[in-house]
């Protein structure tokens, strides 16, 4: 096993977080590849990292299924000697008002977004605190949560409830480990080694009318945000080591004014 950094992005074989593993290969990180049930997906993923002369372990955990993190953590520090980064990426995006949504809706959204990225943090921490060793932790948040999603209210309540973990777990953290979180907004589509990315974090629209949306209804800059924006926005709170308790907008400004996408939604 080589002495190179541990990346931990949740929800790693898809989509957003297979482009963030892919670059964090890139930069000489070894990677551990989390899934659920995308298997296939991740097996492919990770024979394409390997190439980049890094160690690739595979974690499969069901984060709806908090009452099981613990354990799997614990069997995957078993695997790879020391996390540095965690990345809570995963997520569940839904209909559902507040008058509508089932139980179920309401506790996975609860389980992905926030009982499990909490349960990971504290596991993360007690590692680095017994190693007595630098780790950081990046939450994945929405720029849009700056206006309110009447039709996705399980998804709305559980990542605003993020929020709050992250400026919390940043105090409570400190001085050893920092806390941030980055909020896109609108991604630009792009392809991870054959794979597409989803164009958006969190758009309400399909695949078909977010293709034929108009840019000037994305934000205030009139574009769509690049994933390697998303990317760099994580490197400068990796290196920067003054920051903690912060929420950086990639959004192009749509957090200042709800975008006219969401008016119509």
């Amino acid at each position: 096993m080589n002495n190179k950094p541990w990346v931990l992005v949740t929800g790693g074989a898809k989509r957003i977080g297979a482009y963030l593993n892919q670059e964090f290969a890139k930069s000489g990180k070894n990677i551990v590849l989390h899934y659920h049930q995308a298997e296939t997906e991740a097996l492919a993923l990770k024979t394409q990292l390997e190439a980049f002369n890094i160690e690739v372990f595979l974690w499969q955990a069901n984060l709806n299924e908090p009452a099981t993190i613990e354990q799997r953590f614990e069997e995957l520090l078993k695997q790879v000697p020391h996390i540095e980064l965690l990345i809570n990426n995963a997520s569940v995006f839904e209909q559902g008002s507040l008058l509508t949504s089932s139980l179920a809706q309401i506790q996975s959204n609860l389980n992905i977004h926030l009982t499990s990225p909490w349960l990971l943090i504290q596991a993360l921490v007690k590692q680095a605190i017994k190693q007595n060793k630098p780790c950081q932790i990046i939450n994945i948040s929405d720029a849009n949560l700056s206006h309110l999603y009447t039709s996705k209210a399980a998804y709305f309540i559980s990542k605003k409830a993020q929020e709050t973990l992250t400026e919390l777990a940043a105090i409570e953290c400190a001085p050893h480990v920092r806390v941030n979180a980055i909020a896109p907004g609108f991604v630009l589509e792009a392809t991870v080694a054959d794979t597409e990315v989803s164009t958006q974090i969190s758009s309400p629209l399909s695949s078909k009318s977010s293709a034929q949306l108009a840019t000037k209804d994305i934000n205030i800059l009139q574009r769509k945000v690049p994933l390697a924006d998303l990317f760099s926005a994580i490197e400068f709170l990796s290196k920067n080591h003054s920051i903690t308790g912060q929420t950086l907008q990639i959004d192009g400004g749509s957090h200042l004014q709800c975008p006219p996408y969401m008016l119509k939604n």
